[in-house]
């Protein structure tokens, strides 16, 4: 290899340069892959816990996350299972604040009347989810990360007996803030109805996530449902998520209800995958 010099002689790199010259490239290149490494968003995700992330996903990035649920509720007379095959989530980033949303389950009810032979079964896809989510505010200071989700379920695109009368709104505020290097808090604040009456229930949600290690998350949540007497429900969940790679996610989680009106428990496991750009 030559370099020029200034009394345009051409003169030949000795040993000694030519291994500072490749310590220094080395360098550059390890240096360039780092900083490319670092430019790779995080992989942050609505699931498996029932609050909602105030975080958008990249711009012009597609995450699906999708999972499986079975869910138990069981009475003096009945034993009620809901399974849920696919709890599907597509998410895309449309503007650097603003993402767009698709949900659509695919489900089997199962109701066994007890002390008889009575035994019903019933699968069909659940209600199209079409909804937005956009940043309100970047956490500063004790000012939380806020977003905005807004959104419905069309009834008219499930199966009949998982069809409700009318669209169903809802809308939540989410929050999240940072109480260390490990341990951040989300919470949710919001309205939903049930596409039946007019009357909405509020919900609302508190979760303390914490990274165990770089790859394992864990979380502890309390939510529930408040609508009339009688139909309130407050329940509890935790898990965990493992990261395999920078874009891919698995987690599993259970929960219980803690009054009558909640249901008793279920179980959940699935995974999230950004598409690479």
């Amino acid at each position: 290899m030559h370099i020029t010099i200034r009394n345009n002689q051409t003169v030949r790199l000795t040993t000694s340069c030519r291994n500072n010259y490749l310590v220094l490239l080395t360098a550059l290149l390890i240096s360039f892959s780092a900083g490319a490494q670092d430019k790779i968003p995080e992989l942050i995700t609505d699931r498996p816990d029932q609050t909602e992330s105030a975080a958008i996903v990249p711009l012009r990035s597609l995450q699906i996350e999708t999972g499986f649920l079975m869910q138990k509720d069981e009475t003096e007379l009945a034993l009620e299972r809901l399974f849920a095959f696919n709890t599907t989530l597509l998410r895309y980033g449309l503007l650097k604040r603003l993402e767009l949303r698709i949900g659509l389950d695919l489900l089997s009810e199962r109701l066994e009347i007890k002390y008889t032979d009575i035994k019903d079964r019933i699968t069909g896809t659940g209600p199209l989810i079409l909804q937005f989510k956009y940043m309100i505010a970047e956490e500063v200071g004790w000012i939380p990360d806020i977003a905005f989700i807004g959104g419905a379920a069309l009834p008219y695109t499930a199966k009949e007996f998982f069809r409700t009368s009318g669209v169903a709104p809802a809308f939540r505020f989410a929050f999240s803030h940072t109480l260390s290097d490990r341990v951040a808090l989300g919470s949710n604040l919001g309205a939903e109805w049930d596409g039946e009456t007019s009357v909405p229930g509020f919900y609302y949600s508190v979760a303390l996530n914490i990274a165990g290690t770089e790859k394992l998350g864990l979380f502890t949540e309390f939510y529930g449902l408040l609508r009339e007497p009688g139909r309130r429900a407050h329940l509890f969940d935790a898990g965990c998520t493992y990261l395999v790679l920078h874009n891919f996610q698995l987690d599993i989680s259970g929960g219980i209800g803690l009054n009558k009106t909640a249901f008793d428990s279920f179980v959940s496991f699935g995974m999230s995958y950004r598409i690479p750009q």
